[in-house]
């Protein structure tokens, strides 16, 4: 338990010293959840489409505008990218989220 709370601690330390902020509160962001093999993070564009669903809310390819997956896969490769470099593994999952495993021992 210990050392899951530390690779917690250790992840977040990582993304803020980047400059990617987790979200509070239920707001938008990047989320970051304890898992049974590490830790979970996605980001989530919550209140990025308020907006765009109050000015196109009648038209008929309001589906096209609130398509986000582009966003959501550049911020992942992003994040991925970050977290093989401090030395951690990262796997997709089908659920969209990210999970972050502990280095091996011999990773910086």
């Amino acid at each position: 338990m210990d050392r899951d709370l530390e690779l917690m601690r250790k992840v977040r330390q990582l993304l803020a010293a980047e400059g990617f902020g987790l979200a509070e509160n239920g707001s938008e962001g990047l989320f970051l959840r304890a898992a049974p093999d590490g830790v979970l993070l996605r980001w989530q564009p919550r209140e990025l489409l308020r907006p765009v669903v109050q000015v196109h809310g009648d038209d008929a390819d309001l589906a096209s505008r609130i398509e986000l997956a582009g966003f959501q896969a550049a911020i992942h490769v992003a994040l991925t990218a970050l977290l093989r470099s401090a030395g951690y593994e990262v796997t997709g999952q089908d659920d969209g989220w990210l999970l972050v495993t502990r280095p091996f021992p011999d990773a910086a």
